[in-house]
């Protein structure tokens, strides 16, 4: 029957000290009948018990066994215990089924040529595994999932943009986003829709949303990825206005505009362009950072020369915003506070100079 609670027996042993030897006259109080099991409770059954004597003060010390298998009661004899006080017995046991395990001590003092009895319970308790405790702290993570991306157009030009957007949702929160890609630039890389320009290099180049916030343990998708092709530019003109004059230029260069005013140059219109800049003198009033008027240098200096760039005004004056030098009469351009062009839109004009500035 198995017990979950403490249970004791009360037994006595008998434990004498001689001076000089052992007394054979004490005999242990043998009880029990063949066959009998030692039971300390109702199916608690022990087979063996362990006994120890010491005494910290003189380090006496002694321990052996009991076989306690046909007995009702443990009970023994130790003799040759030197005559002193401060002795301990201490009595240890399990059950034969491993379920209890039991323990008993006692304290007692030695008289010369005395037998001393000695009483003690041995008590028992189930034998319960080793238990620890687990201390768990936990902590949430909100995952956004990136529901669409979109990029319009998938393939461009070098130097040019690709319109981009993307939706998420992070449940009460709201959701943010960041942009990277393996080359260009973005506009806002943290922006639902931001403008991404192509490298001046051609090739594929990769772009990543993650939208936010996120965490690699998040289950959701958080990431999403589109390839977009940038391409090799043809040096026509037409591609030269797509990409650098209609961009860069007409802010200015169009009626109304100091571009038309100052610089006496209309590059409104691709027509207008073409006609104002090939084969033209400079007729720009407005000295600028180089203090000297374009209509006044003699000889002339020619807008484009086809098949000479590096003699072409419109070269020297965006090359010159380029590389941070003077330009030839008036001012760099792109006026102002306004981003020099790129080497690869300077190669641009300059290859479509040097092929002929053809109307194509």
């Amino acid at each position: 029957m198995a017990m979950s609670k403490r249970c004791g027996l009360l037994m006595f042993a008998s434990v004498a000290a001689l001076v000089g030897a052992c007394t054979n006259d004490m005999a242990a109080d043998e009880t029990g009948s063949v066959g009998m099991e030692l039971q300390i409770a109702p199916g608690v059954t022990i087979n063996t018990v362990n006994w120890s004597i010491k005494n910290p003060g003189t380090g006496f010390s002694r321990s052996a066994s009991i076989n306690v298998r046909f007995s009702n009661t443990v009970s023994f004899l130790a003799g040759a215990i030197p005559q002193g006080t401060g002795y301990t017995l201490a009595l240890t046991a399990a059950s034969v089924d491993g379920a209890f395990n039991c323990t008993g001590m006692a304290g007692f003092d030695i008289t010369a040529g005395a037998s001393t009895p000695v009483g003690i319970t041995l008590s028992c308790a189930t034998a319960a595994p080793g238990q620890g405790t687990v201390v768990v702290t936990g902590t949430t993570q909100v995952c956004a999932n990136l529901d669409s991306i979109s990029a319009a157009p998938l393939e461009t030009a070098v130097n040019t943009t690709i319109a981009l957007s993307a939706t998420a949702s992070a449940g009460t929160l709201t959701p943010t986003f960041a942009w990277t890609a393996t080359a260009g630039t973005f506009d806002n890389a943290t922006s639902a829709a931001p403008v991404f320009t192509c490298p001046a290099t051609p090739g594929p180049v990769v772009i990543t949303a993650t939208a936010l916030p996120s965490a690699a343990s998040c289950p959701n998708t958080f990431t999403q990825s589109v390839t977009v092709t940038c391409d090799a530019v043809n040096p026509t003109f037409t591609n030269v206005y797509a990409n650098i004059i209609a961009v860069r230029c007409t802010g200015c260069h169009r009626p109304g505009g100091s571009g038309v005013n100052v610089g006496m140059l209309d590059m409104s219109t691709p027509a207008a362009a073409y006609a104002n800049l090939v084969g033209i003198n400079a007729q720009g009033i407005g000295a600028g950072s180089s203090g000297i008027t374009c209509a006044s240098v003699s000889p002339p200096l020619v807008r484009v020369i086809p098949g000479d760039a590096s003699n072409s005004l419109l070269f020297t004056k965006v090359h010159s915003k380029t590389v941070g030098t003077l330009a030839p009469c008036g001012s760099p351009m792109p006026l102002g506070g306004g981003a020099p062009l790129s080497a690869a839109d300077n190669d641009l004009i300059s290859a479509w100079i040097a092929g002929g500035a053809a109307n194509n």
